[in-house]
């Protein structure tokens, strides 16, 4: 079995509703990005570490929110075999990696998570959240150029495959603008 397969399992019902860009689908997209962007990372990402935060990257704010999900979480990373120091850092990790990523896995899946944004994929996913949150495409766009904007990655792989999709979003906005 795939060592990230249990995790999968694990979180999927947890995201049943979420809008198109941040629901199970977009888990599994940073889940398929994880090996390209550990790359040239030094120290390795552990593998353990980088399959929860990937799997778990959404929940944070709710794991912490509601104590009957925090000890299931606690529970099952038990259950994994894991150790209670690394089941505390994980856990935090979840509320640092996509502001302030330190260790290799949160800039392993802080960059994951990221590489939505520039290119054609994040361009759709920033037009389909905007219309499901009732924006114009003015308003998306401005949304998607601030995010550009800021968005910086941390891993050396990152920056390197980031780099054409964001001069294509670039464009796109360039163009769109003039047509609106």
């Amino acid at each position: 079995m795939n060592e990230i397969e249990p995790y999968l399992d694990f979180v999927r019902p947890l995201y049943e509703g979420r809008d198109p860009g941040h629901d199970f689908r977009h888990i599994e997209r940073i889940a398929s990005r994880l090996d390209g962007l550990s790359e040239g990372l030094a120290p390795p990402p552990l593998a353990h570490k980088l399959n929860f935060l990937a799997c778990f990257h959404g929940l944070g704010g709710r794991i912490h929110a509601e104590p009957e999900l925090m000890g299931k979480t606690k529970a099952f990373l038990r259950g994994l075999g894991w150790k209670q120091d690394d089941i505390d850092m994980s856990l935090s990790s979840l509320l640092t990696h996509l502001k302030e990523p330190r260790t290799p896995e949160e800039m392993v899946v802080h960059d994951a998570n990221c590489f939505e944004l520039p290119g054609a994929f994040g361009i759709a996913k920033a037009f389909t959240v905007g219309g499901a949150r009732g924006q114009t495409f003015e308003q998306t766009a401005d949304i998607f150029q601030r995010n550009l904007d800021r968005v910086v990655f941390r891993t050396p792989a990152g920056k390197l495959l980031a780099a054409g999709r964001i001069a294509y979003a670039r464009e796109f906005l360039q163009e769109l603008k003039k047509e609106l």
